[in-house]
This record gives structure tokens, sequence and C-alpha cells, in this order.
């Protein structure tokens, strides 16, 4: 790709047609607040759309929007962090320029059409958007309405095919914010025929490379927003937010996922998971699920690159993880980063404490544009991770232990019944879930010590019968998983796990 050039003097260049919005009334509510520039993984999404909700973004118009936004990118990370710095302090807003020719094949956009490309850009320049930034929680945590592009330029004569752009300095404040706004990967992204589809796949994949496999659970609004903008499936009405979701996912969002699917490259599939709040859908999340009759390693990687990720301890699906989330360029890099803070740390006789984790910190810092990489801020991270699955894990081991509690609990009083009573019970189950698996032979499954038709019968006690359900659960360890701990501290036994 043509490197982008920028250009500090001789911005009225009469061979190019330039366009340029007025000087508008900007304070500093346009600079990202300090707490947020703090933010790391507490950022669920980004996006960006067209405050008028006519103004409807196709899929070129979705791609020029990043590629434009790649660009800057690339020119600042090439620079430093110093003079990312420096552009962000004095409020600088670089003139860059590119041929068009080199900007549609950033964007994957095929064909030579580059009048409607012109277009395209034309509109990008002309519209407004409202900025978000969404917190873990699901809830916006900071929103701006302003343009991507402060001017445009086309050039005329001999410098026809190349374009000039600048942006709002506001804005390079979240697009060049490593820990906020991600640099762009669209190599991948040329199966997919619709803005919708595009957008998802952008969303989603930034978290292949997460323990969890899923996306977090993001309000639906703001998924609607991200596939598709404002649009006929959100009303507001006297303050009052109203989202067709029914109508979106029949012809919007299934079809996204669908086209995300069936891209041959990748090797995993998204699963839609609805979160409910009563009978409304309130949030959506997707899961990565294995594609089955995949090829499990990136084969087409050199060995040299496969012996060094197994002699750090990736697996076979970790390998494979790394391969939908990365190019074998960035992991080239990224290998040869790792060695060489590696040799100048033995020179402070100092070693990485856990390899396999800081290079996939490092891989995240890279496609960042961090060039600079922080080895401290790392480790420290890591030993913040560790501890917190460490602790994550004692909890879920916690909670196992009051659950069997309460299991055993639940299973002698059950069996503490007579038989009379334990039938009558057993007979009113059947008659409200005929249809449930647990109701065939439940009397000898219960003798049988059946875990599952225990826990039916308890789930539908609880919810039907709940009085019945605090008669047995009656001391305070039954109840609570706190006092269930001082109960077992009280005594010789530790907690189990």
């Amino acid at each position: 790709m043509t490197e982008p050039i920028i250009h500090t003097v001789n911005h009225d260049d009469p061979d190019f047609d330039m366009r340029r919005h007025k000087p508008e009334q900007r304070d500093l509510d346009l600079m990202l607040p300090e707490s947020l520039q703090k933010v790391r993984r507490e950022v669920a999404a980004i996006h960006a759309v067209p405050s008028n909700p006519d103004s409807s973004q196709s899929l070129n118009n979705r791609r020029l929007f990043d590629a434009l936004i790649m660009v800057a990118q690339m020119y600042f990370n090439e620079r430093g962090r110093e003079y990312t710095q420096r552009a962000m302090d004095e409020r600088i807003s670089p003139l860059f320029e590119i041929r068009i020719s080199e900007l549609a094949k950033m964007a994957e956009i095929p064909g030579k059409n580059f009048e409607r490309l012109h277009q395209e850009i034309d509109q990008l320049y002309d519209w407004s958007f409202d900025w978000h930034i969404v917190g873990g929680s699901g809830e916006v945590v900071w929103a701006n309405k302003a343009r991507l592009l402060s001017s445009r330029g086309i050039g005329m004569g001999f410098k026809r095919g190349l374009i000039r752009f600048a942006m709002d300095p506001g804005m390079l404040a979240i697009i060049l914010e490593p820990n906020l706004w991600a640099s762009l990967a669209l190599q991948a992204t040329g199966g997919l025929g619709t803005a919708a589809s595009y957008s998802l796949f952008q969303t989603c994949w930034r978290y292949i490379d997460g323990s969890e496999k899923e996306t977090p659970a993001l309000p639906t609004q703001i998924w609607v927003e991200l596939l598709v903008g404002k649009n006929r499936y959100i009303r507001e009405e006297g303050g009052k937010v109203t989202i067709n979701y029914g109508d979106f996912k029949r012809r919007v969002l299934l079809d996204a996922i669908q086209r995300v699917n069936d891209i041959p490259a990748l090797t995993y599939e998204l699963e839609l998971k609805e979160y409910r709040q009563g009978n409304r859908v309130c949030r959506l999340q997707f899961k990565f699920l294995p594609k089955q009759a995949t090829l499990v390693l990136p084969l087409s990687w050199p060995d040299k690159i496969l012996s060094v990720l197994n002699g750090l301890g990736f697996s076979e699906k970790e390998l494979s993880d790394i391969s939908q989330a990365y190019s074998v360029e960035v992991v080239g890099e990224g290998i040869d980063r790792l060695k060489a803070t590696e040799e100048k740390l033995s020179t402070q006789s100092k070693t990485i404490s856990e390899p396999k984790p800081y290079f996939l910190r490092l891989l995240r810092a890279m496609v960042a544009g961090e060039n600079e990489i922080d080895h401290e801020r790392i480790e420290a991270e890591i030993r913040q991770e560790s501890a917190q699955k460490a602790a994550d894990e004692r909890e879920r081991k916690v909670l196992a232990g009051f659950e069997e509690h309460r299991r055993r609990r639940f299973r002698g009083w059950l069996l503490s019944l007579s038989s009379a009573e334990r039938n009558k019970l057993v007979s009113e189950f059947r008659k409200h879930n005929g249809s449930n698996p647990a109701a065939a032979d439940m009397e000898q499954k219960l003798e049988a010590d059946d875990r599952a038709t225990f826990g039916s019968l308890r789930e539908w006690l609880e919810k039907h019968r709940p009085s019945l359900i605090d008669k047995f659960f009656e001391n305070p360890e039954d109840k609570n998983i706190q006092a269930w701990m001082a109960w077992r501290l009280s005594g010789d036994d530790a907690i189990p796990g």
C-alpha cells in the first residue's frame, strides 16, 4: 500500500478540489475524559452511528469509514507514541494523502468505480456521527456528536487519483487511543455481502482470543445500532425507547449471522444468546462455537512459527484460535518482539514470568497500535489476571460446595417423607410438567438418586411451592452462602475443594 503522506503546508493546493467545514466552537468536550483514557478491557464496544436516521451506511461506506481510520492509525503508529501524544496535546489534525485505488484495496472494495467511492467519501464528510463507548455493563459510558472528516480533497489534473483528508482532533483522540479503538483488520471480511454482517464480524471477532469465547451481553439497542444504525427498528417517543426486535431479528440479524458463519476461512461460528426481561428481549450475546470438520491448525503457517508457539505451550485448539484472531505476519512479528524483549530483560537480570499469556497480550498490544511495549504494565496485567482467575476459581468452589449442601438437604428431606407424601408431590409435578423428561419413571429415578430428577423437582418447588422450600431449608446455613461458610468454618471441616 502507498504510505499515507502528511502535509503541513500548502493546504490550498490548486490541484485539489478541497472542501472544509467551517470552524466550530469546540471546547474540551471532544477530548476523552481522563478516566476513560485508562479504560482497558472494560470497553465492550465502540461505534459511530450517523446522527440522521436517514443517513444509512452501505457496506462500501462502512468499509471506507474503517479504511480512512486505518490510514490515520498507520501514519501515527509509524511515528511512535511521543509524536501521537504531542498531536493529542496540541490538538493537531494532520492532512493525509493517499491514492483512491490504494484506499479501495485497504477497504477490500473490488472494481474501479472510483467515482462512486468519491461519492461515499463525500457522504462521510457531510455526515455527523453519534460516537458511543459502551462499558462492560452494557451502558453507554461516553457519548459525543461529531464528524469523522474535517476536510476532504480530490486531486485534479496530474494529481488525479489522489485524495486528501483531515480528521477532527477530538475523533483522533478515540481512534488513536489503543485501549479504546483497536486497529482494524479488513482482509478477512471480503466474503461478507451486507453492512450488517460486516459490522457483526468486526464487533464479535475482537473477542475470539478471550478465554470465555463469547462477546459481552449488550443491550439490544446497542446491537441494532452497531449493525444498522438508527432506523425504523428503534422508536423513541416521550423519552421511552421501543425496539422492534422481532422484525430486526427476522430481516437483519439472522441473515448477518448466517453470512458470518458461512465464511470458509473461519473455524468458529456464532451462536446467538437472547436474554429476556419479562417477554422482552433486553440483551444479546454471541458465543463462539467450533465448526465441525474444519482444519484445526493453521497449516499454511511456517514450521518455525508453529514450533515457537508449541514451545510456548499453546495447544492445537489455541493455535487455531490465534490464527482466527491474527494474521501470520502479526504473529511472526510478535515472536520477534518477544525474543527481543527476552534478550533485553536478560541484560537486566530479569525474565518474563509467564511467556504464554505475555505473548497473547503482546499480540493485542500490537494490533492496538502500541509500537513501544510496556513490559512492566503487561507483567502487572498478567499478575492481576492470574489473581482474578484464582479468586474466581475459589468462588466457584465455594458456590459448588454450598449448592451440594443444599442438594443433600433437599434429598434428605424428600426421602424422609412417607411414600404417600412423596407420591403426592410427584403427581403434582407431573400435572404441571408432563412433557418434562424428568416426569417419566420419576419414582424409580428418585430411588436411584438421579441428580437431574432431584434438581428438576426442587426447581419446580422453588417456583410453585416456595413456602414448602422455606420449611425444609429452615436453618441459616441452608439459606445463605455466608451463613453456610461460617457454619462450616465453625467446625473442623474446611470449605470443599
